[in-house]
């Protein structure tokens, strides 16, 4: 019997500490506040990866709650103010409880089977999409970049060419370190971060200038300076990839994701279909053109 009532106190005593972890404040302005049980329930709405980037990314992860604060601070004002009793204001507010509510109703209803798709069905619609799957001939390039502001005079272009030929001169050396000098002397910060690597990029999207000199490049090579209306550039050709289709293993999930989305709204459809679908509907058309005067 003690040692229940031992227990029992424990019990009591810890509650409030338990309650107050859960009501801890995250953030406030004014009387208004966003506590951390309204704040894991925000993130829990939210699927995993997401809260794996604002995990990683403290700063969003704060705007965050800013934006759930700024909700609470408008909501409070509304009340107070009374403008949430408003006819149009309800009507809008029940308007969108109703169209929650179906959301979330026919979401539930209309989930394919756990089990759905088949491998079959994706292999299936992996043949049929092909194209969709298809990825264009791709260049891997490294750039030095030198800008050349829109309507520069003659003088200012003559001297970025003559700079972008030492830094041609310089990466063709033997020896020549290109991310070195990339790094410290192109103009595109994006790649300079990168020792000026640009990832594999599509042949289609490259400037038309650039293409042209890629046609007599191979892996390793560095070109002259290339003159476009943007500047100049030093371009070393890493790596070609040829046109192709990614692989199934590459698309599996995606394709699977796509199946049971277009499953889904096929079941939507059928049951909305078969509730007020031409045969189950009968409409009062001499009303309905009353109910539009009406409005107008």
């Amino acid at each position: 019997m003690k040692r229940f009532l031992m227990l029992a106190g424990a019990c009591v005593l810890s509650a409030p500490l338990l309650v107050s972890a859960q009501s801890a404040v995250v953030a406030s302005a004014g009387q208004t506040s966003v506590t951390q049980a309204q704040m894991t329930s925000l993130l829990k709405s939210l699927d995993a990866a997401t809260r794996e980037r604002l995990a990683a990314d403290p700063a969003s992860l704060d705007q965050l709650v800013r934006a759930r604060l700024a909700q609470s601070v408008v909501v409070a004002e509304v009340k107070a103010k009374g403008w949430d009793q408003q006819p149009e204001v309800r009507q809008m507010v029940e308007q969108a409880e109703r169209d929650a509510l179906m959301r979330s109703y026919l979401a539930s209803i209309a989930a394919p089977a756990a089990d759905y798709p088949s491998d079959a069905e994706i292999q299936a619609a992996y043949d049929q999409n092909r194209a969709v799957f298809t990825t264009p001939r791709a260049l891997h390039f490294a750039q030095i970049y030198v800008a050349v502001a829109p309507g520069a005079d003659t003088a200012t272009r003559t001297k970025a060419h003559k700079q972008a030929d030492d830094l041609a001169r310089q990466a063709h050396a033997s020896g020549a370190d290109f991310a070195a000098l990339a790094a410290a002397n192109s103009q595109d910060k994006a790649s300079a971060s990168q020792g000026g690597d640009m990832g594999f990029v599509p042949e289609s999207v490259l400037l038309p200038e650039i293409r042209k000199a890629a046609e007599s490049m191979k892996p390793g090579d560095v070109s002259a300076p290339i003159e476009t209306t943007a500047g100049f550039h030093v371009m070393k050709l890493v790596d070609t990839r040829a046109a192709g289709v990614r692989p199934l293993a590459e698309v599996k999930d995606q394709l699977r994701a796509m199946l049971r989305r277009q499953r889904t709204q096929q079941n939507i459809q059928a049951y909305l279909a078969k509730q007020v679908g031409p045969g189950t509907v009968a409409i009062n058309e001499d009303a309905l053109k009353k109910a539009l005067t009406a409005a107008q």
